[in-house]
């Protein structure tokens, strides 16, 4: 099952990314936006200027848990 990634996400590197891209296994980021291709996203990582496009396999959310 897929998960739903939407812009604005709170996004980390995958297992998968981290396998076939060791040197982004600790980055983080925000989803900026869509690519012309449905399975993949632009995602700002923290401290970047500019948006990187991976295919949605190479991240997952950040579980965020909520406060009651």
């Amino acid at each position: 099952m897929k998960q739903e990634l939407s812009i604005g996400d709170r996004v980390r590197i995958s297992d998968l990314g981290a396998l076939r891209c060791p040197r982004l296994a600790s980055k983080s980021g925000t989803i900026v936006g869509r690519s012309i291709y449905r399975s993949s996203v632009s995602v700002r990582f923290d401290g970047n200027k500019s948006a990187s496009t991976f295919h949605r396999d190479y991240v997952e959310i950040i579980a965020i848990d909520s406060v009651e």
